[in-house]
């Protein structure tokens, strides 16, 4: 298939993939070539890209020594280790891994544990008290039934119990 390519996209197929139309994208070596021969401008591109190929190929190229195959190979990506046929997990530890699945849940059952000791010994030294009736707010309505609202919804412990069913 011979479209026609601009002199950009000929340029990005050269510094891509160098100056040998063998490298080219099969799809548009036939357009790319049409262009190289009706284009100055193509024809100088593929000039620049033969002497940088000439170059590319005339630098020395070593064997990689063995302690830099040995690094390599020593840092390369490994599969999973495989599951183990093993004992089962128990539904606690699956419990667990469910919950905090970051690792170890030591050290957020630490940090509750500390909290939770923190506010037993805040509270124990406070002297925050519990209301008694005498201390809860007085608010009066126009009827018996206000009242009886209001009570209930300051928790006044000294109406009767009757009305509350």
């Amino acid at each position: 298939m011979n479209r026609e390519i601009s002199l950009e996209r000929f340029a990005a197929i050269v510094d891509a993939y160098g100056a040998s139309p063998m490298r080219w994208p099969a799809d548009e070596r036939g357009a790319a070539e049409a262009l190289l021969a009706v284009s100055a401008d193509a024809r100088a591109l593929l000039d620049e890209a033969r002497m940088l190929d000439g170059v590319l190929a005339a630098a020395p190229v070593e064997a990689p020594s063995d302690a830099l195959v040995a690094r390599l190979m020593a840092a390369r990506p490994r599969p999973a280790a495989p599951v183990r046929a093993g004992k089962p997990r128990s539904i606690f530890r699956e419990l667990i891994s469910a919950i905090w699945p970051n690792g170890s849940p030591a050290i957020p059952a630490g940090a509750l544990a500390a909290s939770i000791m923190l506010g037993i010994a805040l509270g124990s030294v406070s002297e925050i008290a519990v209301l008694n009736g005498s201390q809860i707010a007085a608010a009066s309505g126009e009827s018996e039934a206000d009242e009886r609202l209001i009570a209930l919804a300051l928790a006044d412990i000294d109406w009767p119990e009757e009305w509350i069913q």
